[in-house]
């Protein structure tokens, strides 16, 4: 094998590490465990997610600037009452209280609106929307990191059959 060959090979090798590191980073929702987090609800008390054993939760990491977070966001607000009427919804930011109390009172959508005490790269969160499926034992039963077409009746349908 000639040199050119050999660091051909070599090149192709570091790029395709490099390229599952980010694919990892960005396009994999992190292990997480909700019940470790510190989480205050919009009237400044702690949220304690075990209160939510027995229903069927969705979890979304969200910031009022992203683009995908806000038409997920408008898309469960759309088919809530009809469609996820027997799930909870928790919107979770990094922004701050005082942003995420705007953000809630702007949009008036009938989720639990929550304030992280960490930003999200510190419990691995590298891209957003990252949304979590929690059945009702408390479960994360599925993690999805990027934009849920939630108003597609096959994929609702199979979301909703994992939170059971």
């Amino acid at each position: 094998m000639s040199k050119k060959n050999t660091y051909i090979i070599l090149i192709l090798s570091i790029l395709g590490v490099v390229g599952l590191y980010l694919f990892n980073k960005y396009r994999v929702a992190p292990p997480i465990d909700l019940t470790k987090f510190e989480l205050t609800t919009a009237d400044t008390t702690k949220f304690d997610i075990a209160s939510l054993k027995g229903k069927k939760v969705i979890v979304s990491f969200y910031a009022s600037w992203c683009p995908n977070c806000l038409d997920e966001l408008k898309t469960i607000n759309a088919i809530k009452q009809q469609k996820l009427s027997d799930v909870e919804v928790l919107a979770i930011t990094d922004e701050g209280l005082e942003k995420m109390l705007s953000f809630k009172n702007k949009k008036q959508y009938p989720f639990t609106f929550l304030s992280l005490n960490k930003s999200f790269p510190e419990i691995g969160i590298n891209s957003i929307p990252v949304t979590y499926l929690l059945n009702k034992k408390g479960e994360v039963v599925y993690n999805h990191v990027g934009y849920i077409e939630w108003d597609d009746e096959s994929t609702l349908d199979h979301l909703k059959s994992i939170m059971e």
